[in-house]
């Protein structure tokens, strides 16, 4: 057997031995403070480190009640959680788990500490020693964090409600938009109106002026020059007229769908998106067939949206497709879904129309969901106002729309409508 194991006390092992006058001296130097209290609580130790944090000489402590080291207003209670600890099984543990210790320095003052306190001995010759750390540095760390998460709680909540009012006032400034927007496209109906009658009257005066040119009692000099400014210039500035009128009116209906985009009531309910694609898609079927082009639709899942709205949105971009299809190749337009995507209120459902219709150019693809933007204003009738019909009906359903599109190859539009919400118990929402 080693020498440690031959000296091993019936206790346990001991791993070293160290002398009297020199255990004294390591205790002495030691940062912490230990203070070692007998059966009666009468301070029997005090070393250097307790001697910093509390402020006294040993000799000015040593043999005293260990109150001088505890506020007044706790030394009743104290004295009763160390006779507890002394009578019981546990032989170390931390005090004020629960709370904060504290202990008082020889100038008065009171201050956080740390304290582990264990016992040696029992009966009269019960030795109990605290080990004492200042906890001041640490209490004002902890503090000045509090107020620093306290600070930033109440930023974040000033910027919320900052956010939450200028959300607010862009709605409202939207609403007043659509709503002027409305107004005005309804105003200029009856002027735009009259503008159409008068230009068809000026038609039928023209004609009726052209049969009267035809009586031989006029001089043929005035007939030829009557016509002349018949063909030249009436019959071609009502023709002007006519046109600009049509184009006026189309951009006001323009505005008028797109203004009722934003102030038509939905009803949000669990909607069969597949279903309403499929319609969409037996409507068109003939424009389909035209243009040598065949719209194929998945598995689609159930959203919580308005069912007008969302079969509003896929005429929209279906039709769109349609439009824009390559007539090199023959034509094909997909409906499909893509899985889970987050939204702000929660899951959402991702679903794409693709087509291998001429796409768009990179440089023009950032502005297609603006009003009145048309990449190719010649190939099909329209004054550019379905995608953004498109966007902003998705906005008002809590929904996305972005588009992805490889010149020459196809353009790839994905739509996020939120998802049914979860069923509770028999069924509610």
């Amino acid at each position: 057997m080693d020498g440690a194991a031959a000296h091993s006390p019936p206790g346990g092992p001991v791993y070293g031995r160290v002398p009297p006058d020199r255990l004294a001296e390591i205790l002495n130097v030691a940062e912490d403070g230990i203070v070692t209290v007998d059966a009666r609580q009468r301070i029997v130790l005090f070393n250097r480190g307790a001697s910093k944090i509390f402020g006294y000489a040993p000799d000015e402590v040593l043999g005293r009640p260990l109150d001088t080291l505890i506020p007044a207003v706790f030394h009743a209670a104290h004295r009763g959680q160390v006779d507890e600890f002394a009578g019981g099984q546990v032989v170390s543990r931390l005090m004020g788990e629960r709370r904060t210790v504290l202990g008082r320095r020889k100038d008065g003052t009171d201050f956080p500490a740390e304290v582990t306190i264990s016992k040696l001995g029992s009966g009269p010759d019960l030795l109990l020693t605290a080990i004492v750390r200042d906890a001041a540095a640490r209490k004002r760390y902890e503090d000045a964090l509090v107020r620093l998460n306290a600070e930033l709680e109440e930023r974040v909540r000033a910027r919320t409600a900052e956010l939450a009012e200028r959300n607010l006032q862009l709605t409202q400034k939207t609403e007043e938009n659509e709503l002027f927007v409305y107004s005005v496209s309804h105003d200029l109906r009856s002027p735009l109106v009259n503008l159409e009658g008068f230009s068809e009257e000026l038609a039928t005066d023209a004609r009726g002026l052209e049969k009267l040119l035809t009586d031989d009692r006029i001089p043929e000099d005035l007939r030829r020059q009557a016509r002349d400014m018949l063909e030249s210039g009436i019959r071609e500035s009502v023709g002007f007229i006519r046109t600009a009128v049509g184009r006026l009116s189309r951009i006001i209906d323009a505005l008028l769908r797109l203004s009722r985009a934003g102030r038509v009531p939905y009803q949000a309910q669990v909607v069969d998106v597949g279903s309403v694609v499929r319609r969409v898609a037996d409507a068109l079927h003939r424009t389909a067939s035209e243009r040598n082009a065949a719209v194929a639709v998945g598995e689609l899942p159930p959203a919580w949206a308005d069912p007008v709205a969302v079969e509003q949105v896929f005429a929209n971009l279906i039709g769109n497709a349609l439009n824009y299809l390559d007539p090199a190749r023959p034509g094909q337009v997909e409906v499909a879904y893509q899985g889970e995507k987050a939204l702000p209120g929660g899951r959402g459902h991702e679903y794409a129309v693709r087509d291998n219709g001429v796409g768009i150019p990179a440089a023009y693809l950032p502005k297609i969901f603006q009003a009145f933007q048309r990449l190719h204003p010649d190939t099909t009738p329209g004054e550019g106002i379905g995608l953004a019909i498109v966007r902003r009906v998705l906005e008002r359903l809590g929904g996305t729309v972005t588009a992805e599109s490889v010149e020459g190859v196809g353009t790839t539009f994905v739509v996020v409508l939120p998802a049914p919400p979860e069923q509770g118990p028999g069924g509610a929402p």
